[in-house]
């Protein structure tokens, strides 16, 4: 089963805990990515982790136009969509 766009979030702001190793308010979709703070390897850290759990491949070409939680999550669910069509 697909998780919601609600646990696709969750699961965002779970992996971005705990590679920053600190508490965040909670993720609204407009939250751009750079204000959490983490350096690019460690956002490339934050995908491969979300890869893994909902196993989707986010290639990083697409990742680069990627600002916001939002837009994260977007892509996901894309990703999440072709592969169950797949």
């Amino acid at each position: 089963m697909r998780p919601q766009r609600s646990e696709i979030i969750d699961s965002i702001q779970q992996y971005a805990h705990e590679i920053a190793e600190r508490e965040f308010p909670p993720f609204t979709e407009a939250l751009v990515i750079a204000e959490l703070g983490l350096d690019s390897l460690s956002t490339l850290e934050m995908v491969g982790m979300l890869e893994r759990e909902l196993k989707v491949f986010l290639p990083t070409d697409e990742l680069t136009d990627i600002h916001t939680i939002g837009q994260l999550a977007d892509l996901i669910e894309h990703k999440l969509n072709g592969a169950a069509a797949g």
